[in-house]
């Protein structure tokens, strides 16, 4: 059975620039526990950073449902802005 990497070893994992290993990682953990906001969070930041638009909405969306007062909304409003000032459609 393989091992679902703690939040904090993911973090730890993307310090040392291993992207795709911690996005890999909270997939699985996410599995495991769908209702961790800041698992949620992290993975869309990674998916912000990427300019993958869609996925790090739906990420920070799943968190925002999870933790209504939590950082995701002004997330998801930072990257409308940004798609909004370069013209981006999603």
């Amino acid at each position: 059975m393989v091992k679902t990497l703690s939040l904090a070893d993911i973090e730890k994992l993307l310090i040392d620039g291993r992207t795709e290993e911690s996005v890999s990682a909270l997939h699985s953990l996410l599995k495991c526990e769908p209702q961790n906001d800041r698992g949620w969070y992290l993975l869309g930041s990674i998916y912000h950073r990427g300019q993958m638009w869609a996925e790090a909405i739906d990420a920070y969306g799943k968190a925002k449902m999870l933790s209504p007062d939590g950082p995701a909304d002004a997330a998801i409003e930072s990257i409308y802005g940004t798609l909004r000032a370069h013209h981006i459609e999603l």
